[in-house]
């Protein structure tokens, strides 16, 4: 590889890969928010070429390693490697597989990707979806852009369609906003409001229409500036859904519901012009969604630099941003949950003493007649289906053994019994898909997969 610092350097999540003629100092690459991993790099020099072993963690985006190179990491599911991991290590060292390194770049290319815009839009559709999902993606506004390829290289750009989509349908489900709003217009023969002086000399005196006033007057209806500036956001994400079709294919024709839906409701609305007005908006706390839909539709207008052509194109700048995958896999397990009847109890990350947990609630057990109190813990690691982790039963134990946590389900369960413990993890593998078994080394321990939607996957 040349030492190209404008080459794009692809990775895979989980995969490490060793690259040539490149130099960086060992160490790893955080997340602005917080201490978790992107990915982390190291040198080693054989047969006097200097080479970089760059491995990715858990999570997908565009970022650039320390020396400025721009990096890119997608969703690969990698089943040979979790293969090796079951055959070589210890289940206390399986966090190890990201040491593995990349064979061959058509090995790479053929393996399973995940499809995180399906999930994206299953995840929108639960409660307070909007907050969940920010926690999920950071985006460095202030870095320096990086030009990819949106049609293979962008996750950003549908996590924030999406995201608008579906509070703009929450948003017309529960009817537009009316209020006041300032209209100008050129009256013939009748005067409304405050007559402007400037424009009325200028468009009507200067041309002889003597009979024409400028005014500016008050009105009350939907075609208020948020509104507007709605409505000027749904233009782009228009564009950005009818030039990349197949981009969105997993969840199209939802989608497309979706917008034709939202567009009617939309169709006697005038788009913003000057985008500066929607700061100065005071928002209704009956009108919550409005708040939130606004700040995507800034990000959405910021992505694509308030240039309704640049969403049309193929190559494009774009922040750096991280999304996680792990916490992406949870919100996909708690909506998969809700879903099931036998889950539907659920409730999703309850806090305690500091500790968090992601489930709890009651499920259905099939080795009891009723539904059973249970502590649940998603796990973003495919080696749930052939293997365990001992630290990962410690924590869920750990969990089902606090005080609080007897209290909550106080009158059903007794200072004497045991608490039932869930390991979720993802799968590729349908048939065992919701099913759960137990983990045999444990008691009251047990592991139930949610299958990872695939993209091309039928």
């Amino acid at each position: 590889m040349s030492n190209d610092s404008h080459r794009l350097i692809r990775l895979y999540e989980h995969w490490g890969q060793e690259i040539e003629h490149l130099e960086i100092k060992k160490g790893l690459y955080f997340k602005k928010d917080n201490n978790c991993p992107v990915f982390q790099y190291e040198n080693k020099t054989e047969n006097d070429v200097q080479k970089c072993t760059i491995k990715a963690n858990y999570y997908i985006g565009v970022g650039t390693i320390p020396n400025g190179h721009p990096i890119f990491i997608s969703p690969k599911v990698n089943s040979k490697l979790l293969k090796l991991i079951h055959e070589n290590l210890d289940d206390e060292n399986i966090d190890n597989a990201i040491k593995a390194k990349i064979e061959n770049e058509d090995e790479v290319k053929s393996l399973p990707e995940v499809d995180v815009v399906k999930m994206l839009s299953e995840i929108v559709k639960l409660p307070n979806a909007t907050k969940e999902i920010s926690a999920l993606l950071d985006i460095d506004w202030n870095a320096t852009e990086i030009e990819v390829d949106h049609l293979d290289n962008d996750y950003l750009s549908p996590f924030l369609v999406l995201q608008f989509l579906y509070i703009m349908k929450t948003i017309v489900k529960k009817g537009l906003k009316k209020s006041y709003y300032s209209v100008e217009e050129n009256l013939n023969s009748r005067i409304k409001g405050k007559i402007l002086v400037p424009q009325t000399i200028k468009l009507n005196h200067l041309k002889n229409r003597v009979t024409n006033t400028y005014c500016k007057y008050q009105e009350f209806g939907f075609n208020s500036i948020e509104n507007q500036f709605l409505k000027k956001v749904l233009e782009f994400v228009k564009n950005y859904l009818s030039a990349n079709k197949g981009l969105l294919s997993s969840a199209n024709s939802e989608i497309q519901h979706t917008l034709n839906y939202i567009s009617s409701a939309f169709d006697l609305i005038t788009p913003l012009d000057n985008i500066r007005e929607i700061k100065g908006i005071k928002h209704n706390k009956f009108y919550k969604e409005y708040k939130d839909a606004i700040q995507i539709g800034e990000l959405i207008l910021k992505n694509f630099s308030y240039s309704i052509t640049k969403s049309i194109k193929t190559m494009r700048k774009t922040p750096p941003y991280w999304i996680d995958m792990s916490r992406l896999f949870e919100l996909y397990a708690y909506k998969r949950l809700l879903d099931n009847q036998e889950y539907n109890l659920i409730k999703y990350h309850w806090r305690t003493f500091g500790n968090e947990v992601d489930f709890i609630g009651f499920y259905k057990n099939p080795e009891k007649e009723n539904i059973s109190p249970v502590i649940i813990d998603a796990k973003y690691k495919l080696h749930y289906e052939n293997s365990k982790e001992h630290q990962d039963m410690r924590q869920v134990a750990g969990y089902s053994r606090l005080k609080r946590v007897y209290n909550y389900f106080s009158d059903k369960v007794n200072n004497n019994q045991i608490i039932d413990c869930l390991i979720i993890y993802p799968t590729l593998n349908k048939d065992i898909e919701l099913k759960i078994s137990e983990i045999k080394a444990y008691q009251n321990i047990y592991k139930m997969g949610i299958c990872l939607p695939i993209k091309n996957s039928v």
